[in-house]
């Protein structure tokens, strides 16, 4: 099939198509790397949990898409992905839900997005779940999943602003751009980063920290994706590429490391410092319940989280290669 392309001052339109697409399918951090997220997450844990998380490694990993999966059939599952700062004019402080309603009236709340406080709720579960005397091995492995996923919801910028996915701005598509392709084009290329769990004193706090630090960012991600798009001689924004049948708008891997490059490695930051987040949360989780002991375990998976790791890297290499083969 002929492949077709669009320069950057003629694809308006395939970038609204684009969007729609996009933003049906891709309003968090892909499923690819939600996935390693939460088995990098497992690999910092320090020992007295290590072996617990490692023996439910594969149906962890297997949950950390869970959340996502929900938004089309659970009433405000969305809602709890996100928080558009920018429309609390006034600014707002870390506080409870109950003080947020208060302040806010609830559907206010739900239309802006709850995920500080959906955070908050999901730890405080979790928590009374490592504190049973019989632990239910298969509910603390979903809130652990849940809780992993809003906390790496967190850690991107567009999840904390009204203009999520560039629609306000000319920049439809940019949502997907940011959380799966350039992750999916440069991941093979980070170097290894050492991460550890660490404990967490003050949950509420930690958590609009982490929400605020991504909001910082948002100018620069909008910003770097425009300057780009309309410097001379900058790289197609997007193409086709033909996979079967199917023929699918996508940036290209040039446009995507060029990009990538212009944040000064935004995506990989936010990518560690994300799995740091999930194995600290899950660890000031187990901490805060007393430190049981974590006895009721299964026998270790065949497959290890190493071989889950070289899974997910394999899945990527496929994508550059099919990249290459169709001419991105």
């Amino acid at each position: 099939m002929e492949k077709k392309w669009r320069s950057n001052n003629q694809n308006t339109l395939h970038r609204c198509l684009l969007g729609v697409v996009f933003g049906m399918f891709f309003v968090n951090w892909g499923f690819a790397p939600h996935k390693e997220l939460h088995a990098v997450a497992i690999t910092s844990l320090p020992s007295p949990i290590f072996s617990f998380f490692k023996s439910h490694q594969a149906e962890l990993v297997s949950r950390a898409t869970d959340a996502d999966k929900r938004k089309h059939a659970v009433d405000d599952e969305a809602a709890r992905h996100y928080i558009d700062l920018d429309h609390f004019t006034d600014g707002i402080s870390p506080c409870s839900w109950k003080d947020a309603c208060v302040l806010f009236s609830e559907d206010t709340l739900q239309n802006r997005g709850v995920l500080p406080w959906n955070i908050e709720f999901v730890y405080r579960n979790l928590v009374n779940e490592f504190s049973q005397d019989t632990l239910n091995t298969k509910k603390v492995i979903r809130l652990c999943a849940d809780l992993g996923h809003y906390v790496a919801d967190a850690h991107v910028p567009l999840h904390t602003a009204s203009n999520y996915n560039g629609q306000f701005s000319g920049q439809i598509g940019i949502h997907a751009l940011w959380e799966t392709h350039v992750y999916e084009t440069t991941r093979a290329s980070w170097p290894p980063r050492k991460i550890n769990a660490y404990y967490i004193k003050d949950i509420r706090t930690w958590i609009w920290q982490i929400i605020q630090d991504s909001h910082d960012d948002v100018n620069e991600v909008l910003l770097k994706e425009k300057t780009l798009r309309e410097i001379e001689n900058a790289p197609f924004g997007y193409g086709y590429r033909t996979r079967g049948r199917t023929l699918t708008l996508v940036p290209t891997p040039e446009f995507c490391k060029q990009y990538g490059e212009a944040m000064s490695g935004m995506v990989e930051q936010r990518f560690f410092s994300a799995a740091q987040a999930i194995s600290s949360i899950w660890y000031s989780a187990w901490a805060d319940a007393g430190a049981p002991q974590l006895t009721n375990q299964l026998k270790p998976e065949p497959s290890s989280i190493k071989n889950e790791l070289i899974r997910i890297l394999q899945d990527l290499r496929k994508v550059d290669q099919e990249h290459d083969e169709d001419g991105l």
